[in-house]
């Protein structure tokens, strides 16, 4: 993946929360991706309660708009689509569960995070032969079904946050692959509803040595 140029994908996935009674509920989404190496993503989510969210990466900034909010948030972000997901995710602390997978540092960084690696088994997924295999960091489990064949795209992703209280766990069904799609420019322009809001980043309302942050601002990110 960390190869391809540009690519454009579907991931049907769904994540655990967990409550302060201990219990997980999960939530479920759909994200259609496009990616266009170096400084190029687009992230559109469909929730199960039919919001139209969207995460754009377009070389100079990052936009997150919140359908159900009404509302977006903007920070300038100029470099590579690689700088735009490690300042998502470390200083926006936004969340976005596939973000490595997404990189071009995604086969070198491996080596290093990577503590274990077993091979499982070989199955079928959607009429289509896969390698299924699980390994371990020192934050997370995961396991892969990647595709058998000249084209080994994850079909399949499982991530457990093991040191999260509670253990909750991310996956994914990957699908409808296009590693040489042809896109448009205008698919990486911005284009929000009128009378969407803007609004600040949780944490570009954060003080030093405040623990106080916007409950709009807030309403940013999924739970």
């Amino acid at each position: 993946m960390s190869g391809l140029k540009s690519f454009t994908c579907t991931a049907r996935s769904g994540y655990e929360v967990v409550q302060t009674s201990g219990q997980k509920i999960e939530f479920g989404e759909t994200r259609h991706l496009t990616l266009a190496r170096p400084d190029k993503l687009r992230v559109e989510e469909v929730s199960n309660d039919d919001n139209h969210d969207l995460a754009l990466f377009d070389g100079k900034q990052i936009t997150i708009y919140d359908a159900d909010a009404g509302a977006y948030a903007q920070a300038p972000q100029p470099g590579t689509g690689n700088d735009a997901l490690v300042y998502f995710i470390r200083d926006l602390h936004m969340r976005m569960p596939l973000a490595l997978m997404l990189s071009s540092n995604f086969k070198s960084e491996l080596p290093a995070i990577v503590k274990t690696v077993d091979y499982v088994e070989t199955e079928e997924i959607n009429g289509k032969t896969v390698h299924h295999i699980a390994g371990r960091t020192a934050c997370v489990d995961f396991q892969f079904w990647i595709a058998d064949g000249p084209k080994p795209l994850p079909q399949r992703v499982i991530i457990t946050y093991k040191k999260s209280a509670g253990q909750p766990q991310y996956w994914a069904d990957m699908s409808e692959w296009n590693t040489n799609p042809m896109l448009a420019s205008s698919v990486f322009n911005l284009a929000l509803p009128k009378d969407a809001r803007k609004i600040a980043f949780a944490v570009q309302l954060t003080r030093p040595g405040s623990t106080q942050t916007s409950d709009v601002a807030n309403g940013v990110v999924k739970p």
